[in-house]
């Protein structure tokens, strides 16, 4: 007998003890979709899906392409218009693997509609369902799941879905927040097709010049990391970091010393390319070939080298047209033999390339533009010291981006523990650091973003993170010639002040923390909040089905308290 999705909302309102007369139901969504009261009295909306499982095990999944695509819509647009997480679940508690755990998806509807091949509430198209592996069994309190498509599946221990429910927040992590244009429901649940249609990102939100700036800390790699991966494969982008001696031979490239390929005594000079160079080759490529790849090329902190320098000539192609350089740069001789040997190697590619007359070789080598699949993503922390200037002109070219100093605060949150035994969460302490920052009237670009200690500083270093890093940062950074308001008395020296926290704690500051009671645990790694955390780091990750070897952890902790031990 099918398990519908009555059954699975029963399964799921005894987990959360409670019953069917005791929540709000959303209106149009057959009772999938509803309100629910968290344990810190804070609204949430919770649709729920059965998980769709093939009588001889073959397939397990959200059907997320053929059931309840317009209930979901309305529930997710609920939950956007009020402000209010949002949980997309699935529960068999008839299925002897999957009983007592709860599955949760973890993004948004926008993601789900392209995964599924939906639009508006209704199928349009080639799409899959969203898969659990078939060899994946729960076997802990609480595990994640990386999808092929980039996002994770949650799953939760009937026993701390509750806490769970209490402490995630999806809401962070939305990128495309609009309201599904809804249209007429449909009533076929039926699992109309097997095909699948794998969902590669659209990449139109983004600009192809793009500059993520902040304060310390606020995640501005993160961000554009977890945005590469969700649109980049591994293969199709580099990483460069500037720094005050960078230079334009470094970027684009220069001719080197070098040994030659047969004989390594003897020297020879070759042209060798930086990133910029060797990624434009690569787009160049691609866009002869017609293969639809894109490429990126990520900079972190751009502005701690002479950009104007840096990119030279470059500094005109930035300027694009429908993702093209509206204006092109001749090449040197140097680039030109460098760009001919390398389209001319019998590779897979330059088939395009070798076949051409001499002349139609030269209209390819002898300038060059952006093209539309070529990216450029950069970081900048203007709280740098010693950094360079940009000037208006380049500024021009790139679309900034901000990154508020609590925007991606849920991504770094822990329990730590300062010299004193006491236990607080490492997000209260930023905030009460910044709250007292802002009274003296510093800039926020001086603040402390979630991640200026980083997950491993918090989770296994805090002690010395904290106070190399953060009081240092403080003391001689921020507030050097006013330390008397933000520290206890007598704390002139670096050396007091650390002498100071190792006998009070949180005392050196001027004002109050709020601690977590410990009632008798003091152990912040047991915490709750802890292993949700960790688990974003140990995700199981599943490729086509199988479980990757190299990318499988499972999270060393689970929620039970473990104070008795």
């Amino acid at each position: 007998m099918a398990y519908t999705a009555k059954d699975a909302s029963k399964t799921l309102f005894r987990y959360l003890n409670i019953t069917e007369q005791s929540i709000e139901f959303i209106e149009n969504t057959h009772k999938r979709g509803f309100i629910y009261n968290t344990a810190s009295g804070e609204q949430c909306v919770i649709f729920i899906y059965p998980i769709s499982h093939k009588a001889d095990d073959s397939k397990n999944f959200f059907d997320t392409r053929d059931s309840g695509v317009y209930e979901r819509g309305v529930s997710w647009n609920y939950s956007l218009e009020n402000k209010l997480k949002y949980f997309c679940v699935a529960v068999h508690d008839q299925v002897e693997k999957y009983n007592d755990y709860i599955f949760s998806l973890e993004c948004q509807e926008k993601i789900i509609e392209k995964v599924s091949g939906t639009l508006n509430g209704a199928r349009v198209g080639t799409g899959t369902q969203v898969v659990i592996p078939n060899d994946y069994i729960p076997n802990n309190q609480f595990q994640r799941i990386l999808t092929k498509n980039g996002f994770f599946i949650a799953v939760i221990h009937k026993d701390n879905i509750i806490d769970y429910i209490d402490k995630y927040d999806n809401r962070p992590y939305l990128i495309d927040d609009s309201l599904v244009e809804l249209g007429e429901p449909e009533t076929n649940d039926e699992d109309l097709s097997q095909s699948v249609d794998v969902y590669i990102g659209d990449l139109s939100k983004f600009s192809r010049n793009r500059i993520l700036f902040g304060a310390p800390g606020t995640g501005k790699s993160y961000k554009l990391n977890k945005d590469r991966e969700g649109y980049f494969t591994d293969d199709n982008y580099e990483r460069v970091t500037f720094h005050p001696n960078y230079s334009y031979a470094q970027f684009v490239g220069t001719y080197k010393p070098t040994p030659k390929e047969d004989d390594e005594l003897v020297i020879t000079y070759k042209y060798i390319p930086g990133p910029f160079m060797r990624v434009w080759v690569r787009a160049y490529r691609s866009m002869q070939n017609n293969d639809g790849q894109n490429y990126l090329l990520i900079i972190e902190e751009i502005n701690r080298a002479n950009v104007a320098a840096v990119f030279g000539d470059v500094f005109q192609l930035l300027d694009r047209k429908n993702g093209v350089s509206e204006y092109s740069i001749y090449t040197s001789e140097d680039i030109k033999r460098y760009l001919n040997d390398e389209f001319s190697k019998e590779i897979p590619g330059n088939e395009w390339y070798r076949t051409l007359s001499t002349t139609e070789k030269k209209k390819h080598i002898s300038s060059i533009k952006l093209l539309s699949n070529m990216y450029i993503w950069s970081t900048m922390n203007s709280a740098d010291q010693g950094v360079f200037p940009i000037d208006t002109a380049f500024k021009r070219r790139w679309n900034f981006e901000y990154i508020g100093i609590n925007e991606s605060e849920s991504m770094n949150s822990r329990d730590v523990i300062f010299a004193d035994g006491r236990v607080i969460n490492w997000n209260t302490l930023r905030h009460a650091i910044n709250e007292k920052l802002g009274k003296m009237h510093i800039n926020e670009d001086k603040m402390i973003g979630p991640f200026f200690l980083s997950k491993n500083d918090l989770k296994n270093n805090f002690e010395s993170a904290f106070k190399s890093k953060l009081l240092m940062y403080l003391y001689e950074d921020v507030i050097k010639h006013r330390r008397d308001e933000f520290f206890a008395k007598g704390m002139d020296t670096y050396s007091k002040l650390l002498e100071a926290y190792e006998k009070t704690g949180g005392d050196v500051f001027m004002f109050e923390l709020e601690y977590i009671p410990t009632q008798g645990t003091t152990v912040a790694e047991n915490s709750l909040s802890n292993t949700i955390y960790d688990s974003l780091e140990s995700a199981v990750t599943y490729e086509n089905g199988n479980q990757s070897a190299d990318k499988v952890a499972e999270s060393s902790n689970d929620f039970a308290t473990k104070s008795e031990e």
